[in-house]
């Protein structure tokens, strides 16, 4: 009898407070998002899976706050994990591990995103993708064929302006978030570090470890636009601190991000992370 392909096996549910998933290391994210030469999956599904999550308990999400990635999800031959909900807040586990904590904001208090027109057409020195991801690969990211969204890229007098652009797949949990676009969007932040007069410190990497406030405006899938520029950011010695925008072909807003934390880590900060994960106690 034939065995279950349970590297990519969908999402099961035990009951409504607690969402699972499984990730292979043979293809998808996990496979596509290599640092400092370790598949880890990457922030942007944690995002995903706590929207995917709060779909599931049929829960408005038009926001999530105070998100804080504990720990890297470390993959050995898969990774499963867990997302649990309290009232109005979620965990996510793999094992005993706890890999993230965020808040679920069910009305968006914030003021709505201003619209911006971007100009698709705009006049700026075209980049080579190729070359920013080559770049991004010699600084210790190493991102595969899933993950390699950025389409074009202008530089332009205030910054960098990046087509995005990614089919769904199955490790698309949400309905409203392709994880490989939210991605794309850190990894823009990346490059235009890389085109700064501050490029990253040589000798580790910044990873990606909160966001105070991400708010969904649209459904992000498809071909997407980010524009950054240095008052975007914010350096707090090695760290940085990131707003961004996602938007359409038209300048309006998809997806806003408000304090995404950038932190400074030595290239081998993921050493600590080896060895078995804790069961769950039976």
């Amino acid at each position: 009898m034939p065995q279950p392909d349970k590297e990519h096996a969908p999402a099961t549910y035990r009951d409504d407070s607690v969402y699972r998933a499984a990730f292979g290391m043979s293809e998808g994210l996990l496979a596509d998002h290599v640092i400092a030469g370790r598949s880890i999956l990457p922030g942007a599904s944690m995002i995903d899976l706590a929207l995917a999550a709060a779909q599931a308990r049929q829960r408005p999400c038009p926001a999530l706050k105070d998100v804080l990635i504990c720990r890297p999800g470390v993959a050995r031959e898969q990774l499963e994990v867990e997302v649990r909900w309290g009232n109005s807040s979620f965990t996510i586990h793999e094992g005993r591990n706890l890999l993230c904590i965020g808040r679920l904001e069910e009305r968006d208090t914030a003021p709505k995103a201003n619209i911006l027109m971007f100009d698709v057409a705009a006049r700026g020195d075209p980049i080579e993708p190729r070359a920013l991801y080559a770049d991004l690969d010699r600084v210790g990211y190493r991102y595969g064929p899933g993950l390699q969204v950025i389409r074009s890229v202008l530089k332009l007098a205030d910054g960098m302006l990046f087509n995005l652009s990614a089919a769904s797949h199955r490790d698309c949990r949400s309905e409203t978030v392709n994880p490989a676009l939210l991605d794309g969007a850190i990894q823009a932040v990346f490059c235009l570090l890389q085109h700064s007069d501050k490029p990253i410190r040589p000798g580790g990497l910044l990873v990606p470890t909160g966001i105070r406030r991400l708010s969904i405006h649209g459904s992000v899938q498809g071909t997407c636009f980010v524009q950054i520029g240095e008052s975007a950011l914010t350096r707090r010695a090695d760290d940085v601190l990131a707003d961004l925008q996602i938007r359409n072909e038209r300048g309006r807003p998809l997806l806003r991000i408000e304090g995404l934390l950038l932190k400074y880590v030595p290239r081998n900060f993921l050493d600590k992370f080896d060895g078995p994960v804790p069961a769950e106690p039976s």
